[in-house]
């Protein structure tokens, strides 16, 4: 059987002014430049040897166009998504295959690829397969003989069985699939101003994040004169409940940077070198979307204690090892690529000392003093009609703050909650600070030794009492 042959063309095939833009920026890569190098190095072979198949096809040497055809089709797809996942803002898949979709459809008239293949396939390699053999007419007196499109429709053409005919173009870049980005509810702090207490830290955050976002032009100043630069990370611990989480989330909201949470169940791995390439690529990810919006990106690494286990001296090779050596490299260079990283971590003491030391700040966020736990009062009981009265009452209130000594501000929901609802049973009243004395004395268990959580080396404690 004759397939169509589509002709030469010296500007026929892959995207030229895409490839370019895709080289240079392989070339300026910063982060994991090994992998960068070997992305350009196998995309201009992949491209050299597209030429030379134009060539080839020209030529009618069908010895060589056969060559040529098989590494394409070997080669094409793999760097296709790898470029994909890489630049997913450049829809680097989609714009390479629309040009031969083009280019063919100019060479044969109403022959389309989309006219022969259903709208939900067009698998990566079944679409360079079928562009390989539109070149590999068989060997006869008349070698551009034309048979009818339908021959490559039959030999190309999906059936309808199940997972075989499902699509791979709205497939996630790997590293998306180890990121969850931070989407907020009605819940979520709308900024610092939701978080009750921790007046120096949020300062100390805004002067060093936020700020800079708001004016770059003095940032870039500070920098020259004072050698003011943003920060490669910041590394939150404290006991559970305390508030890593809500500062994060609220840093997110008042900068209005985009913030990524890095997801440990998906990005493990009991594989050899999985999980540290796992997190690498999770990282290559974010960086990208930092480039392509030219702001940075908050990067969270939480329960980091789980990943950065202290190294054992003398064991080599280990996966722990690995995770840590790679999330090092990573911190090292996020500034460079516009990440900040954000850790949280309940056990400080456990984390690998090269870990801490990457980290310009370690902040120590433990259980509320009773200024923070007024604050956090306020913040609750104003969001309900029936307890509003209590947050105005400072004397009351300070009733409530005294006997939730000891408590987080995770606690302090949970305690908002239950006291809301014996109010709301006793003929649904206002909230009284009385309501607490029950949740109170039945929820004593909650309480944490904070002495477990704190690092016995030195430390920052912002907004709090010792």
């Amino acid at each position: 059987m004759r397939i169509q042959s589509i002709g030469s063309s010296v500007n026929f095939g892959y995207n030229k002014q895409l490839n370019d833009t895709v080289n240079k920026k392989l070339e300026k890569t910063r982060g994991n430049k090994e992998l960068a190098k070997t992305l350009l190095e196998l995309n201009k072979f992949t491209n050299k040897t597209e030429d030379r198949l134009r060539a080839a096809e020209s030529a009618n040497n069908r010895r060589l166009v056969d060559m040529y055809s098989t590494i394409l089709v070997s080669v094409k797809p793999i760097i296709t998504q790898q470029l994909e996942e890489r630049f997913p803002n450049l829809n680097y898949r989609k714009t390479e295959i629309d040009t031969y979709q083009k280019e063919i459809a100019e060479r044969n008239g109403d022959y389309t690829w989309r006219n022969e293949l259903s709208e939900e396939i067009i698998d990566d390699e079944e679409f360079f397969k079928h562009l390989a053999l539109q070149n590999k007419a068989e060997d006869s007196d008349e070698p551009n003989d034309i048979d009818e499109p339908e021959d490559i429709a039959e030999d190309v053409k999906p059936t309808n069985k199940g997972p075989e005919t499902k699509t791979k173009s709205n497939k996630l870049p790997a590293g998306a699939s180890y990121v969850e980005k931070f989407e907020p509810t009605k819940y979520s702090p709308t900024g610092f101003s939701s978080l009750g207490g921790m007046d120096k830290l949020k300062s100390d955050l805004f002067d060093k994040i936020v700020y800079p976002i708001y004016h770059p032009e003095m940032a870039e100043l500070d920098e020259i004169e004072y050698g003011k630069s943003t920060p490669r990370g910041e590394l939150f611990y404290g006991p559970p409940g305390c508030g890593k989480t809500a500062v994060i989330q609220a840093l997110s909201m008042e900068s209005g940077l985009p913030l990524y949470n890095l997801k440990l169940s998906k990005a493990g791995s009991a594989f050899v070198n999985k999980s540290a390439t796992n997190i690498q690529s999770a990282y290559e990810y974010v960086a990208s979307i930092a480039e392509q919006t030219g702001k940075p990106v908050l990067f969270v690494m939480d329960e980091m204690e789980s990943m950065t286990a202290k190294r054992r001296g003398g064991e080599s090779g280990r996966e722990d090892d690995k995770v840590v050596g790679a999330l090092l490299q990573i911190i090292e260079e996020a500034r460079g690529n516009n990440v900040i990283i954000l850790g949280a971590t309940n056990c400080y003491d456990q984390l690998d000392d090269a870990i801490k030391s990457r980290f310009e700040d370690k902040i120590y966020i433990g259980l509320p003093d009773d200024a923070t736990r007024k604050s956090v009062l306020k913040i609750l009981l104003n969001r309900m009609t029936k307890g509003q009265e209590l947050a105005a009452n400072d004397e009351e209130l300070d009733k409530v703050v005294k006997l939730t000594k000891g408590f987080s501000n995770r606690d302090l929901t949970i305690l908002t909650s239950k006291a809301a609802l014996l109010a709301r049973e006793d003929n649904r009243r206002n909230i009284m600070a009385s309501d607490y004395e029950k949740p109170v004395a039945e929820n004593q268990s909650m309480k944490v030794k904070e002495s477990d959580y704190q690092s016995k080396q030195s430390r920052s404690i912002i907004g709090f009492n010792k």
